[in-house]
């Protein structure tokens, strides 16, 4: 679903080192079908060429408030009020400053000042300059008054030092723009979702788990809060950025998922997308099981079924649904899992190669008591849209 196709977005860009990477997101951007215009300050023109930002874009670059045309026409107001966004990629503390104060002392500013449009910031800068006591207040300020600020992550600056301050990855910042044109379909509903792996330990060292990425569940959980749920994510272990806006609980055995799950109630929705493992050791070693004693005698016990708890409980959400990822007889075991976890919908996966475990594509059915839909092979950002839009109709049907 691309919510930026058609809007018109206005990238600033001011004079960091990192201004080369607004290229970067200007050609994503064009990629997504958005109409882009671009202003250079002054002193980003001293980091890149404006003919690469004008070859890019296939027409004029706005640089200068006091040029005779940009007077004639009055540009700075027309670029405010055409625009659905501003986008300030990167921000350095001196223009970050500026937008705080009120001053409006070139094109850029002036714009600013003059559009009622979204904005949004993308600050990089020098770690000591991000912590430094009047950034953190001009940052919280412009924050108050509705900017959108796209936090920088850490890691190796151009200064060579270490730290927070190195502009946010490019996808990440069309990410955060998209999020803020998806329609609130579901305010007010609180959405419940498992995911990721689980963790049996049977000595200190080994464990039982499985294949599982969560992917999809992060995904999931990213669709729903850009739709406006309130969304708690609970996740085994991940290499997993975590989605912005969503409430996340880190465990790693299915007791924990339980538990958590338990006390996160009451929800509206629940969606275990979680791989819990179906078995763990009736009993931990304390100590490394040696292999020189030969092979372990290892007993088992039936894993807790949180699905069929959560299905089950006295605190039931409204709709449960349930991930079922299986090697044969995929429809046949689904169907059985509808019953006997007693939840509203199966998402049924078969688990092969280049697709579910490991993958960022996924080919799934859908099943409630009366159907059974066959998905397209997609990516798992595009099931979890499709499976987003589906609890839209449902609360649309079924108000609470």
């Amino acid at each position: 679903m691309n919510v930026l196709k058609g809007k018109k977005i206005l990238v600033i860009v001011t004079g960091g080192i990192a201004c080369y990477k607004a290229l970067d997101v200007i050609r994503k951007l064009i990629e997504k079908d958005v109409s882009v215009d671009c202003v250079l300050t002054k002193n980003a023109g001293e980091f890149v060429n404006v003919l690469s930002f004008e070859s890019l874009l296939g027409k004029k670059v706005h640089l200068n408030l006091f040029s005779l045309d940009e007077e004639k026409n009055m540009s700075h107001i027309k670029l405010a009020n055409k625009c659905d966004a501003i986008l300030i990629v990167p921000c350095t503390a001196n223009f970050l400053a500026k937008i705080a104060n009120g001053i409006a002392d070139d094109l850029a500013t002036n714009i600013i000042l003059a559009s009622d449009a979204k904005k949004f910031i993308a600050p990089a800068m020098n770690t000591s300059m991000w912590n430094n006591k009047v950034v953190r207040k001009n940052i919280k300020y412009v924050e108050k008054i509705g900017f959108f600020i796209l936090n920088p992550k850490s890691g190796k600056l151009a200064c060579g030092s270490k730290g927070r301050g190195k502009l946010m990855d490019v996808d990440l910042i069309i990410d955060e723009v998209s999020t803020t044109f998806f329609e609130q379909k579901l305010l007010g509903i609180k959405v419940l979702i498992t995911t990721g792996p689980s963790i049996e330990k049977i000595d200190p060292i080994r464990y039982i788990s499985n294949f599982s990425s969560g992917i999809q569940g992060y995904e999931i959980a990213k669709i729903l809060s850009n739709f406006g749920a309130k969304t708690t994510l609970i996740s085994g272990p991940t290499n997993l950025e975590p989605p912005r806006n969503v409430k996340l609980i880190n465990v790693e055995s299915g007791e924990e998922f339980l538990k958590s799950s338990i006390a996160q109630l009451p929800a509206d929705v629940f969606i275990s997308v979680a791989a819990i493992s179906d078995w763990k050791s009736k009993k931990i070693s304390k100590k490394k099981i040696k292999k020189i004693n030969g092979v372990p005698n290892i007993k088992f016990s039936i894993n807790e079924d949180v699905l069929s708890d959560i299905s089950k409980s006295n605190k039931r959400p409204k709709l449960v649904i349930g991930f079922s990822a299986e090697t044969n007889d995929l429809i046949k075991n689904s169907k059985k899992k509808l019953k006997n976890k007693g939840c509203d919908w199966i998402i049924a996966n078969k688990i092969q190669d280049g697709v579910g475990f490991m993958s960022e594509k996924n080919q799934v059915f859908y099943l409630d008591k009366n159907k059974v839909e066959s998905w397209p092979k997609m990516k798992k950002n595009l099931v979890a849209l499709k499976l987003a839009k589906k609890i839209v109709s449902f609360f649309k049907n079924n108000r609470l």
